[in-house]
């Protein structure tokens, strides 16, 4: 497949498994970004944000924009199978074909999710393939080892 001819954002390929999960009030994401989420002790998903260092539960399909108001209203459904591969835009550092296999972390810029490339600390996806050309895109799998299956994160 040529660089260009996979336009869209979000699951391209591999698995899909996905289980419904309550978001947290008032959560934001904007387009192209991801969506990824980790799930707080009171049992609502929440939008993955670069300033802490929450694991990845899953990708919410949820519309961009900001979510209900009110915590519970807007059940997702969350893509949590390890074998999934997502288009996010590169947020932060250049990509090259030497990254491939490496981790990187989800890097936030004015509500839209993307690869942070410049240094790892939370590892929360695997780099899988990604733009050479002008550097738009990553496409990334939610890292097994950091992915949030146990609700560990703070409420």
């Amino acid at each position: 497949m040529n660089e260009g001819d996979q336009l869209r954002y979000g699951w391209i390929a591999g698995g899909k498994a996905a289980v419904p999960v309550p978001m947290l009030a008032s959560e934001r994401s904007d387009a192209p970004g991801g969506q990824f989420i980790n799930m707080r002790t009171d049992g609502y998903a929440e939008f993955l944000d670069d300033t802490d260092s929450a694991e990845c539960f899953g990708s919410a399909e949820v519309p961009y924009g900001t979510l209900s108001a009110t915590s519970g209203q807007v059940v997702a459904n969350a893509i949590i199978d390890v074998t999934a591969i997502f288009r996010i835009p590169s947020d932060t550092g250049t990509y090259a074909f030497t990254m491939l296999g490496d981790t990187c972390d989800v890097g936030v810029s004015t509500f839209v999710q993307g690869a942070y490339l410049s240094s790892s600390s939370n590892e929360q996806f695997i780099i899988v393939g990604g733009d050479t050309v002008n550097n738009n895109w990553v496409d990334v799998m939610i890292n097994p080892a950091s992915a949030n299956r146990g609700q560990t994160n703070v409420a």
